[in-house]
């Protein structure tokens, strides 16, 4: 007898043993009541091809009947249709198998629902995760009087994904009662003297700004770290870019507590990547 092997849980049964299977299970769902094909397709974990097809021949020998739902016929003797599916090859009504039917007939739904638990359809395969890491750092370099700054990165997001952002240390350092809320795109921290936040624009711009809190508090002058975001990629390492064109509306800066704009040179703000 051929064998073949369940697509769903991997044991091996002969196509006899497997079509016995299948009626054991669409009977024992329609005892209690009539039942819908999606119900049926539902109860007993078959692929949709072969619930028809079992279907079919049940109504064929009518041991059902179709009427919109599916009915078990009472008004046929069970022995008729048990000796016309005994007939040919297939020995569908053994010991075995008439011992499983009456179990599932004399009202025990637990075992039907086991049944359609074993033939479901294994769990999707986990999503791949990035195959590496790296931090990015931007910096500030020699500038005076920056009350704020706001920082445009554009990047490659089929390859690449943003996995955290920190302010760095440029501004003040972070304090340790520090208010944070973040999530997948947006994020913002406040600390007692100053506000960061950050957001992911159109999936391929990282836009990042901070600023000083209140008229007490002097202005920055010196070198340091304005953020720092980790990255993972999939499938190649690549670095994102500074945005600095003003047409975007997200171009790199640094402000006065005036809010005008500090002249920036070439490396003024730079950016570097860490493994």
């Amino acid at each position: 007898m051929p064998q073949v092997r369940c697509p769903h849980c991997g044991t091996t049964m002969n196509l006899e043993n497997r079509r016995e299977t299948d009626f054991s299970l669409i009977l024992g769902a329609l005892h209690s009541r009539e039942r819908s094909f999606s119900e049926l397709l539902r109860i007993t974990g078959l692929p949709r091809k072969t619930l028809y097809l079992r279907l079919k021949e049940l109504c064929k020998i009518d041991a059902i009947i179709k009427n919109k739902l599916y009915y078990l016929n009472e008004a046929n003797p069970h022995k008729e249709w048990e000796k016309k599916l005994m007939n040919g090859n297939s020995r569908l009504f053994n010991k075995k198998t008439i011992a499983l039917l009456l179990l599932l007939c004399i009202g025990l739904p637990v075992t039907t629902n086991v049944l359609a638990t074993f033939f479901q359809s294994p769990p999707p395969p986990p999503e791949p995760g990035p195959i590496g890491y790296f931090t990015a750092i931007v910096t500030a370099n020699n500038v005076s009087n920056v009350y704020g700054w706001q920082v445009g990165l554009c990047f490659n997001s089929t390859n690449l994904e943003v996995i955290d952002v920190r302010p760095g240390g440029f501004l003040t350092a972070i304090e340790q009662n520090a208010e944070a809320a973040q999530n997948e795109t947006t994020g913002y921290e406040i600390t007692k003297k100053t506000m960061f936040c950050y957001t992911i624009i159109d999936k391929d711009i990282l836009f990042i700004g901070q600023t000083l809190l209140g008229e007490d508090v002097s202005e920055t002058n010196h070198s340091g770290s304005l953020v720092i975001i980790k990255f993972g990629y999939y499938y190649a390492y690549q670095e994102p870019e500074l945005i600095f064109d003003e047409s975007t509306g997200y171009n790199t800066m640094l402000l006065r507590a005036d809010c005008s704009e500090i002249q920036l040179h070439e490396n003024t703000v730079t950016i570097r990547c860490l493994p």
